[in-house]
């Protein structure tokens, strides 16, 4: 999957969970509250699903999901792993 592919599967994951919030690729996540923690392990399944990776909970971190781009970045090391 491409990286510009990989990036609209993940807004749009986001976008579903945060009930449509408007964001971009460096909007902050975590610290507009357009995710929580809740969101955030429901977004952790739907990237582990969608990308058939396995997310472990020590990688479940702040910096992972600041934004759209970095969780984008965090699945690439992932699915090279």
């Amino acid at each position: 999957m491409s990286e510009d592919t990989t990036l609209t599967v993940i807004r749009s994951l986001v976008r579903d969970l945060s009930q449509g919030a408007e964001l971009d690729d460096e909007t902050p996540l975590i610290e507009r509250r357009i995710i929580d923690s809740l969101s955030l392990l429901r977004l952790v399944a739907k990237l582990e699903e969608e990308f058939h990776i396995t997310i472990r909970d020590t990688e479940i971190r702040p910096s992972h999901f600041a934004t759209t781009r970095a969780i984008r970045d965090f699945v690439a090391t992932k699915a090279g792993s």
